[in-house]
């Protein structure tokens, strides 16, 4: 699950993103390695916490035990208003904009006139995909665990043999000649770190559905760890290949690399084979995020900081039926008010910080209850969290030292929940 969490859409778009923040192949693939090692520093820290207190809701919960109910009050809000919701909205745009055309035939930039509702053919195809895999996931967690294996397997086990080809014959000559090029600037690199970033998000999934999944301190940490090493592995020779197909300056122009890659090499039959496994992989993935997003406005409606109705598991399917759909609601807003650019960039950074609370609970779980159970304790400790959390915030400063008005968007988000917490605790105190 948290491979097919991880692969979506991330690796296919977004090495051209990255290409055009940095100018050689050797800062290229230092990104990405760079990424990769933030994310499994990321799964190490949550393997230890979802051993310890195997719950549904994720996050949520730790960052109850670790800081107190205000912080995950406010997380909590943050991962329901912007890190899921905006992580379906963007991976189903970018599906919707880059696979869909293909498959028919269309203009991946061509729009449809609606009516009053003027939304374009990507927005709509956009919508159908994330309503469709939430009422998916409506009706069980076995329909939806048996078709995220499935979109996970088939374009997982194609993808290493074909980047295997392209690595192996096409153009090895360009790999070979692996030059650093300029350096890139602060600023620069923070903006190719964030698709990275992006990309390898999912590293967590296992953690949401822990409540439900047979001896967690065991089945945990395996599904978090040998899911990200897997993705990192099949990420570097996906980037090997698409070098080898593509000098570093041509990729920064090519808009979708899994598609240009696969046109270059295969010609048109290949075009559409690559497309679908492509699509395959993206659905896998936003299947995963809808499955383990819902879990948190369930956790969170369990410890009375949401509606108490999303706390109801739906009496046949067993599934968290009301915190499914106010997550779609809140993706379908989001995909109809934003564009591709600012998805991705409101997302990441609700992520960063999400994910840099999340991962130094671990720290603070170690000295405020060091006497509880820990079925599996982080290798290296404590350098794992605390260099994941450093690489998340230096994205943070330079983002902030910049201007960008996402990460202001989601800390203001932050603040708001935490001061709506305190307001309403303060009153019922009185």
């Amino acid at each position: 699950m948290v491979a097919g969490a991880m692969l979506g859409i991330g690796i296919f778009i977004f090495p051209p993103v990255v290409a055009e923040h940095v100018s050689g192949p050797l800062y290229f693939f230092a990104m990405w390695i760079v990424g990769g090692l933030a994310a499994l520093c990321g799964a190490l820290s949550v393997a230890e916490l979802g051993a310890m207190m195997p719950r549904a809701g994720g996050d949520y919960p730790y960052l109850q035990e670790a800081y107190g109910p205000g912080v995950a009050f406010a997380a909590g809000w943050l991962q329901m208003l912007a890190t899921f919701p905006g992580s379906l909205a963007t991976m189903a745009v970018g599906a919707a904009a880059y696979q869909v055309p293909v498959l028919l035939g269309g203009d991946p930039v061509a729009t449809t006139s609606l009516g009053p509702l003027e939304l374009d053919a990507t927005r709509m195809w956009a919508l159908m995909i994330v309503l469709a895999l939430t009422a998916l996931n409506h009706i069980g967690v076995i329909v939806s665990g048996r078709t995220q294996l499935v979109l996970t397997m088939v374009p997982l086990a194609l993808f290493f043999v074909v980047s295997l080809i392209v690595v192996g014959g096409v153009g090895p000559e360009q790999l070979g000649a692996i030059h650093p090029g300029e350096p890139p600037t602060v600023d620069g690199i923070a903006r190719a770190y964030l698709p990275v970033y992006f990309a390898y998000s999912g590293w967590n999934a296992a953690i949401y559905i822990g409540g439900e999944i047979r001896d967690p301190g065991r089945t945990l940490p395996r599904a978090v760890i040998g899911g990200t090493l897997t993705v990192l592995i099949l990420y570097m020779v996906l980037c090997a290949g698409f070098l080898s197909v593509f000098p570093i300056d041509k990729l920064a122009e090519v808009g979708e690399a899994g598609t240009a890659a696969a046109t270059e090499i295969f010609g048109s039959t290949g075009k559409i084979t690559v497309t679908v496994l492509i699509l395959l992989a993206m659905l896998g993935s936003i299947n995963g995020t809808v499955l383990t997003g819902s879990r948190v406005g369930f956790a969170m409606a369990r410890g009375g900081d949401f509606l108490r109705q999303a706390a109801r598991l739906h009496p046949r399917f067993g599934t968290p039926v009301i915190a499914l759909w106010v997550q779609a609601a809140i993706a379908v807003v989001l995909i109809m008010t934003n564009s591709f650019e600012e998805l991705l960039d409101y997302t990441s950074c609700a992520m960063l910080i999400t994910g840099s609370l999340t991962v130094m609970s671990v720290l603070v779980l170690r000295r405020r209850k060091p006497r509880l159970a820990r079925p599996y304790r982080v290798g290296l400790y404590p350098l794992p969290p605390l260099l994941y959390t450093a690489s998340s915030l230096f994205v943070l400063i330079v983002l902030i030292g910049r201007g960008d008005p996402s990460v202001f968007a989601a800390v203001l988000w932050f603040g708001l929940a935490m001061l709506t917490h305190r307001l309403v605790r303060g009153r019922e105190r009185r």
